[in-house]
């Protein structure tokens, strides 16, 4: 059954039969809504006299006639501009008016076609006809229920007809509106109008032609049509489109020719241009443009689509969508859209359309039997964490195992290193790892406590001694835990204490890791990532005698937590340098709103007593090189795996990711065989199949699209552009009206904060560059429009 919404999406009359045809009803009989209705209409005078007097017209083309145009250029100029003064209050008006979704209603009230639930009805418009009336009495009149037909009405402009039917059975949208265009003998209709979120403005009752309440709110449509007697019996239309981009296609139909007897391509790198338009106008859940905002929309297109066909005007011709626009004003738009400088690359959302990003995936879920070590790490934890807990362990359970290598599929020696992100949104309950880390470090901070304390003792005796007294050696203390605001400086000494052991970083916020690039501007905390994976040598070279100066490999074992947003612009300029690709990703899935809060086990004695033997199994190897031929012979598979889904995908951004994925896979299975005393189980293999395909999901989830964009770019020999753009091209990139949200969606497109969006508002505001038209809208004061 429809649903009837107020004009700023208010709040929707559900699908209750005794309320909707009620508010249907009162709707039509309301006068203060039909009075504004009529103001629509009068405001058609404003091509007469309904914007100027005649003192302001004379004025007019008095000025004009001082130019030198000549009298005809004068009436088309003025003509011009009484029709752009009555469009632009025509589509103010006929944004307050309340909308009815006839083809579905809406699961959570999001009017998309995700949640999109069919009511069996579909609607057929016919614009810019003149006698609406007579278009009725002459090809429907009398045929409702033969057509079953629910609604037949006069569009608010006054210039349009609107059916609304029952489906045939077994058609889509496109087909059952073909169909009903053949039995009209009218196959003028607008084609774009087949997406079942499309919402359709209400209309007075003097505007009704034909009401059947009954079938209207009905919430059985094939019960009702049998209790009656109607068979709708038809056949398949063979021109209805089958595919979602062929539909938009044909739906938004191109512009007819423009003279020209060039042929153009219709596909760039292989990719049809409809398919191109349609991903663009389609970006971030948008679907075809509605009647009101048709210009801006296929003028923000244009201006993209022209950097892929040459600025050439006669070729965006030939591929851009009309939407029913008639060819005279999409010649306009293109026109503009051409004259328009372009910049030395293409624009960052059009470069996602040509690369769009892989199809997300569900994350896997964890295996039901597990090794003992994991299924003891995750028994205290809610269900819905188990899978950020399990991979969360491996930092501090390699920390653990002193210089121990294994062979790897490459032909080289590994160490064991692990670091794990933990990407998952606010109030998520990311602390959930913390526990489980405490008490597998438990052993190393105790005796990091005591070397903390024989360190300080030092340090007071030093520092109560003069200048020239001396002062008693360094003591040789091995801290493995460290504070996550150590300075580069202490985790070079830290290194070099440790002599060799792996030094352990937690940090409940990723930004905290910034705190050892110290006091230079190269961004060496991404090196230390890359560094610390293969243990290199880092370091720092002083002179001073008091000064850290040294260069020990870098073994680092850490985890860290963040959201997603601030995920990505941590590694935004490193998308491609291979800090990302080093990192073992996790996350938490939303439980959405209103969902309990989580309820953790208990920890305690028991809980260490059983994880005790795991960790002295760890503890107790002597440095070395081991090896374990199940988990070599599983790595080989592993990669064979991923090989062959990288060669299905075609995805760059998967194959990048999955190289390395595979020597952490293989790392985790030696720590579990290690810490399960040299013995190989089923389970292992299960659980490092599945951390490997976690893994890989997670960073596709999170990276894969800007990954997928940055590799394009640099096949492309094509520089990534900067995020410190220009405020007035920002500006530029927005429509001639927008919102807030628009401005914050923008912003981040260029990689710039959400935070600072309000007060970039007000300086445009203050510099008169945009003005505010309601609320939550602004006008571009800027933004030359296409007449």
């Amino acid at each position: 059954m429809p649903i009837i919404s107020g004009a700023k999406g208010g709040i929707a009359v559900r699908d209750l039969i005794q309320i909707a045809p009620a508010v249907f009803r009162s709707w039509m009989e309301d006068k203060n809504v039909a009075d504004l209705i009529d103001s629509i209409r009068q405001a058609k005078k404003l091509r007469d006299a309904g914007v100027l007097t005649e003192k302001e017209s004379q004025e007019h083309i008095a000025r004009l006639k001082q130019d030198r145009v000549d009298e005809l250029e004068l009436n088309r100029q003025l003509k011009e501009y009484l029709e752009k003064e009555y469009s632009e209050k025509k589509a103010r008006l006929k944004r307050c008016l309340p909308y009815i979704t006839y083809m579905a209603y809406f699961e959570n009230d999001i009017r998309n076609n995700a949640n999109a639930i069919p009511t069996g009805l579909y609607i057929m418009d016919y614009d810019h006809e003149p006698e609406p009336e007579t278009f009725y009495n002459t090809l429907i009149k009398g045929r409702e229920t033969e057509l079953a037909i629910a609604l037949v009405h006069v569009t608010p402009s006054g210039e349009g007809l609107r059916i609304v039917a029952c489906m045939p059975p077994g058609m889509t949208i496109p087909e059952a509106q073909a169909w009903m265009g053949e039995q009209l003998g009218r196959m003028d209709y607008d084609k774009a109008v087949h997406d079942l979120a499309r919402a359709s403005f209400m209309f007075r009752k003097a505007d009704l032609l034909y009401y059947d309440e009954e079938l209207l709110f009905c919430e059985d449509l094939e019960a009702e049509l049998a209790r009656r007697g109607i068979v709708l019996t038809a056949e398949r239309h063979e021109e209805a489109p089958v595919t979602p981009v062929e539909a938009e296609t044909a739906a938004a139909t191109t512009a007819e020719p423009s003279g020209s007897t060039k042929t153009y391509p219709d596909t760039f790198q292989g990719v049809p241009y409809a398919d191109i338009a349609y991903r663009l106008l389609t970006a971030n859940g948008k679907k075809e443009p509605e009647v009101g905002e048709r210009h801006q929309r296929l003028l923000w297109l244009a201006e993209l689509m022209r950097y892929i066909c040459g600025n050439d005007e006669d070729w965006l011709l030939q591929i851009m969508p009309t939407y029913g626009l008639p060819l005279e004003e999409m010649k306009g738009i293109v026109k503009w859209a051409c004259a328009q400088p372009m910049r030395p690359q293409r624009p960052k959302v059009l470069e996602q359309a040509l690369h769009p990003r892989p199809e997300e995936e569900e994350l896997p879920e964890l295996p039901k039997k597990l090794p003992g070590l994991i299924r003891l790490v995750v028994m205290n934890t809610p269900d819905f964490q188990k899978a950020a807990v399990a991979p969360s362990v491996f930092p501090p359970l390699a920390t653990h195992v002193d210089k121990v290598y294994f062979p790897y599929i490459d032909g080289k020696w590994t160490g064991l290193g692990q670091m794990t992100l933990l990407v998952a949104s606010s109030s998520s309950g990311k602390s959930c790892v913390n526990t489980p880390i405490d008490y597998i470090m438990a052993d190393i901070r105790a005796r990091d406590e005591e070397n903390r304390r024989i360190e300080q003792a030092w340090k007071d005796e030093v520092n109560t001694k003069g200048a020239n007294k001396d002062k008693s050696k360094r003591p040789k203390t091995c801290v493995q835990w460290m504070e996550p605001d150590m300075t580069n400086a202490a985790l070079v000494q830290r290194l070099m204490d440790a002599e060799g052991r792996f030094i352990y970083l937690r940090m409940d916020e990723l930004k905290m890791f910034d705190a050892l690039k110290g006091n230079t501007k190269t961004e060496s905390q991404h090196n230390i990532i890359c560094l610390a994976f293969d243990e290199s040598p880092y370091g720092q070279e002083r002179a001073g005698t008091m000064s850290v100066s040294g260069k020990p490999n870098l073994r680092l074992n850490w985890n860290a937590s963040t959201t997603p947003r601030q995920a990505k612009l941590y590694f935004r300029d490193k998308l491609i340098d291979g800090p990302l690709t080093r990192i073992c990703c996790c996350t938490i899935p939303d439980q959405g709103i209103g969902a309990d809060i989580p309820v953790y086990g208990t920890y305690g004695e028991a809980f260490a007593t059983e994880l005790r033997p795991y960790i002295e199994n760890l503890n107790s190897l002597s440095p070395g090189r081991m090896e374990c031929p199940e988990a070599y012979d599983l790595a080989k598979r592993l990669n064979a795996e991923c090989q062959e889904r990288a060669k299905k995908t075609q995805s760059r951004a998967y194959d990048s990711f999955r190289k390395r994925a595979v020597l952490i896979a293989y790392r985790k299975a030696c720590l579990l065989w290690l810490a399960n005393g040299q013995r190989w189980e089923p389970e292992i293999e299960d659980f490092v199949r599945w951390s490997l395909q976690y893994d890989l999901a997670c960073k596709m989830r999170f990276f894969g699209r800007e990954v997928e964009l940055a590799l394009a770019l640099e096949a492309a020999e094509t520089p990534v552009i900067s995020s410190g753009r220009k405020r007035s091209e920002l500006l530029a990139r927005l429509p001639q009206e927008f919102t807030f949200d628009d401005l914050v969606r923008a912003r981040q497109d260029e990689g710039q904060s959400a935070e600072g969006a309000m007060n970039q508002l007000k300086q445009w505001k203050t510099r008169g560059n945009v003005e505010m038209v309601t609320g939550d809208t602004y006008k571009n004061a800027t933004f030359r429009k296409c007449i």
